[in-house]
């Protein structure tokens, strides 16, 4: 399986505003856009602070487990929560510049003795984008097989590169909400 974050920049609702017009506060809108897939039966992760989500493997595993119909009820039922936040597509530019992040990660994953691939950064649809890798990444010959390893091998090299903070730098300028500059 393909290693990658998803991060959906810039959407949140607090239980208050669940009844109340969809909210422009990134986290307000996420938060109630999360409640409301688990509501529906779908195992969302909250937001973090900013209102992005970022996905971590077994987030990932859970989301799948529930089949593709029910997940695109819920997402038809609870997108409404979003649709005060700009959730355009990101431009070519930041797509790019999201690449270069992924290529670092990608790099220090290859120096713990992962085989990765090319780094993707695209648009999805729902104002969602995808970071990652064309591939799943395969261990070299004496490295360690192990998923628990591997995970532990993504997860500090995402760290190390400061990768979920300069993604979300890169959105929160290519959007103009404010929180940062390309």
């Amino acid at each position: 399986m393909a290693r990658f974050l998803v991060l959906v920049a810039a959407f949140a609702v607090s239980p208050a505003a669940v009844a109340a017009q969809p909210s422009p506060d990134p986290y307000a809108a996420s938060l109630a856009y999360a409640q409301c897939l688990r509501a529906h039966g779908v195992p969302h992760p909250l937001p973090d602070a900013k209102g992005d989500f970022s996905l971590t493997p077994a987030q990932e595993a859970r989301l799948r487990a529930v089949p593709m119909k029910a997940r695109r009820a819920a997402e038809d039922a609870c997108f409404k929560y979003l649709k005060g936040l700009n959730l355009k597509p990101l431009s070519a530019k930041a797509l790019a510049a999201a690449r270069a992040v992924v290529a670092d990660d990608g790099r220090c994953i290859a120096l713990h003795g992962y085989l990765v691939g090319r780094p993707v950064a695209k648009n999805l649809a729902r104002g969602r984008a995808f970071f990652g890798f064309d591939r799943a990444f395969r261990a070299r010959p004496g490295t360690s097989r192990s998923a628990a390893k591997l995970a532990a091998v993504t997860h500090a090299c995402e760290q190390q590169v400061d990768m979920a903070k300069r993604l979300d730098k890169i959105i929160a300028a290519d959007r103009d909400t404010g929180r940062a500059q390309l």
